[in-house]
């Protein structure tokens, strides 16, 4: 009764169980277990709630939350809100307003991920995005269809882009569309079964020892940074780190008890998390002899030599590199080859793929290792068992 007098009087009726109000009271995020953020979770008065946002015709983000009833536990909440954008796929969710513009959206997008994404990832998906805003920018985000898609890709490789690049133009589109039908404003991704182009990945070279040793020393002969760019390198050799990690290592990194050396340690960086590389002879002779000339006055392993009265790590030695190729009349190589070196030794050595990925900060286990470098052990052992000889000993 009183409902219906309340619908009677124009006043909108809301249960607090189904729909709670942002201005009553504050609703926390929730976090999983890796301390990951739950999207689409929230938390208030110790019960979960799942959020669906849409946005009105002032452009404004509105939200309704929907309570998660029985759920105690994060995976449970996450398997309710599971079901939940189940049944959006199939019903449709209320929203209030014209659908935004993908132009509009893409840039709401790119702005909400700009504090979770790393600054050069950020840069390429700006990028990507605004190559499709310049072409379907002006249609909403339920307008756009896979015709809109599949000509975008045709226009991208007739550009001469590679493959690979063209499927990440794709991936970048993709996410903002997901994130259109986890809001509710659309039912169906453009983009559902779309197959990725085909792209074959070059095989890398596996330079020998040899070849970065006649770098290493030209380097310390003509440059006036030679004796910290040969400690960097070998550093990238003897541990498989990127070229980032390599600059952004501590002192406070390295356990000469332990024998490891953690990489990462501000979780800023590709994987957004540290790792621990065990200690190998020549990795541990190196960081020997570079801690008994450490620079005093400085935290990093590798401290920037223009660093003033501020404590800063170098910041690129890339030309150090280029310019100690050309001095050893070599063809230029990248950072990137002293993690392949690293990897290929490992494999060559014996050690299991599990171990190696967790040193190079792999998360799959071992099987981008497998199926990127399996052929170099399978080459290892052919020429090992080449060398045995059953009419006299081995050769």
């Amino acid at each position: 009764m009183k409902r219906q007098e309340s619908l009677r009087n124009g006043q909108n009726h809301t249960d607090d169980t189904k729909a709670p109000s942002l201005s009553t009271r504050r609703f926390e995020q929730v976090f999983d277990g890796r301390k990951q953020r739950a999207r689409g979770l929230w938390m208030r008065d110790g019960n979960y709630y799942g959020r669906f946002s849409a946005t009105d015709q002032a452009g404004r983000r509105r939200d309704t939350f929907r309570l998660l009833e029985g759920a105690t536990t994060v995976p449970a909440a996450k398997e309710q809100l599971r079901k939940l954008r189940d049944e959006a796929a199939t019903t449709t969710i209320p929203t209030e307003g014209r659908c935004p513009t993908f132009a509009d959206y893409a840039r709401r997008y790119l702005s909400e991920v700009s504090t979770t994404k790393r600054p050069a990832t950020r840069k390429k998906e700006t990028t990507q995005l605004g190559w499709w805003i310049e072409r379907i920018g002006a249609l909403t985000v339920r307008q756009i269809h896979r015709a809109h898609i599949n000509t975008g890709i045709a226009d991208l490789a007739k550009s001469e882009l590679s493959p690979r690049t063209v499927n990440l133009y794709v991936i970048a589109i993709r996410n903002v569309l997901k994130r259109g039908q986890e809001e509710g404003l659309i039912r169906e991704l453009p983009t559902a079964g779309l197959r990725a182009l085909r792209s074959s990945q070059p095989k890398r070279e596996l330079l020998p020892i040899e070849h970065f040793e006649r770098v290493l020393a030209v380097a310390t002969e003509t440059r006036r940074n030679g004796a910290e760019f040969c400690d960097y390198y070998r550093l990238l050799l003897y541990t498989g780190a990127r070229e980032k990690e390599g600059l952004n290592l501590r002192w406070d990194d390295v356990d000469f008890k332990a024998r490891q050396l953690t990489i990462g340690w501000d979780a800023k960086l590709k994987g957004h998390e540290c790792r621990r590389v065990d200690f190998n002879p020549q990795l541990e002779k190196l960081l020997t002899e570079m801690h008994g000339r450490r620079a005093p006055d400085s935290q990093w392993i590798f401290p920037s030599p223009k660093r003033g009265e501020n404590d800063l790590p170098a910041k690129n030695l890339r030309a150090a590199l280029n310019l100690a190729c050309d001095d050893a009349a070599l063809p230029r190589f990248g950072f990137h080859a002293a993690r392949h070196f690293f990897i290929s030794h490992c494999v060559m050595a014996g050690v299991d793929f599990m171990t190696i990925a967790r040193w190079v900060g792999h998360k799959d286990g071992g099987v981008l290792v497998g199926r990127t470098y399996g052929h170099v052990a399978n080459e290892h052992r052919q020429k090992m068992a080449a060398r045995v000889a059953f009419d006299g000993g081995a050769k």
